[in-house]
């Protein structure tokens, strides 16, 4: 492969992440390796739950609509601590030369498992992304889904300080989603609100700052996507509804893509997915990588 210095790297999953810590580095290592990517990017993503745990026994805070940020920013640690035995020595030599920053996503899944199970916590989630500033090592920012799909919005953690997706890295003014989080921007998903509801009131609010922010990147981390029609209509909101002048426009955006149906096989080729969830080639480079 060329020399190529485009400005995201994604590292494509071809099928489910893995639930092993092992394999989900040796996954990294095949990412940033010579014989797949011998350019720098400034950022590279992976898709929502790229990692996973399992969600601490002892949360006694809130969830769904009732969240607040304190909730949210109690799993960070449970959350780090995962982090923190993906990125080894050897991990972080690798990606540090090739990446200056890594986002990662990592679930907090509460099953039952081989665990006793706490009743009052069945169901309970949290999907969060961390930022990884590779010189270091670093975890320098986290954010994590606000805008959960009908099914879980009971039950998940929501990140309800909005202005945590937003961050400054070098020159570049970042917005950074979660899986759901894209469909804030859809004009469809908007009409369908209740005017006086949560969902409404969440993507307001969502909105008027993301405005006032004017990204010139978004990093969108949904976990499964065998479709670019997924997220075609949230990407055309996103994209129409922000800034187009030069001083705001968004230049560089991407999904992370975990390439698989868990009901079927993909509706479309993985090549479609990719060319339909990103900007131009240029911007960014696609590394598609395998469970070992």
């Amino acid at each position: 492969m060329p020399e190529n210095n485009p400005l995201i790297l994604r590292i494509v999953v071809n099928g489910s992440p893995s639930l092993s810590i092992g394999k989900v580095r040796k996954m990294l290592l095949q990412a940033c390796g010579d014989h797949n990517f011998d350019g720098r990017a400034v950022f590279a993503i992976t898709p929502g739950g790229f990692i996973q745990k399992r969600f601490p026994d002892n949360y006694g805070a809130n969830r769904g609509w009732n969240s607040r940020p304190d909730d949210f920013r109690e799993l960070i640690p449970y959350a780090q601590e995962a982090i923190e035995k993906v990125l080894t020595a050897q991990v972080l030599n690798v990606i540090r030369r090739r990446v200056d920053f890594l986002t990662l996503g990592i679930d907090l899944n509460y099953d039952n498992g081989k665990h006793k199970m706490n009743r009052s916590l069945r169901g309970t989630h949290a999907e969060l992304i961390a930022v990884v500033k590779t010189a270091s090592g670093e975890i320098t920012h986290w954010t994590g889904k606000s805008y959960p799909t009908s099914w879980q919005e009971h039950t998940l953690v929501h990140q309800t300080d909005l202005k945590s997706h937003m961050l400054c890295c070098g020159n570049e003014r970042v917005l950074i989603l979660g899986c759901h989080d894209l469909n804030m921007f859809s004009n469809r998903s908007y009409t369908n609100q209740k005017p006086d509801g949560q969902r409404r009131k969440r993507c307001d609010r969502m909105r008027e700052l993301v405005k006032e922010f004017r990204p010139t990147v978004i990093l969108h981390h949904p976990h499964s996507t065998d479709s670019p029609k997924i997220w075609s209509t949230p990407w055309s909101g996103a994209l129409g509804f922000l800034p187009r002048d030069r001083s705001g426009q968004v230049h560089s955006y991407a999904s992370g893509i975990a390439y698989y149906n868990d009901l079927e096989a993909p509706r479309q080729k993985l090549h479609d997915v990719l060319t339909g969830t990103r900007c131009c080639d240029n911007h960014v480079m696609d590394v598609v990588v395998n469970d070992p």
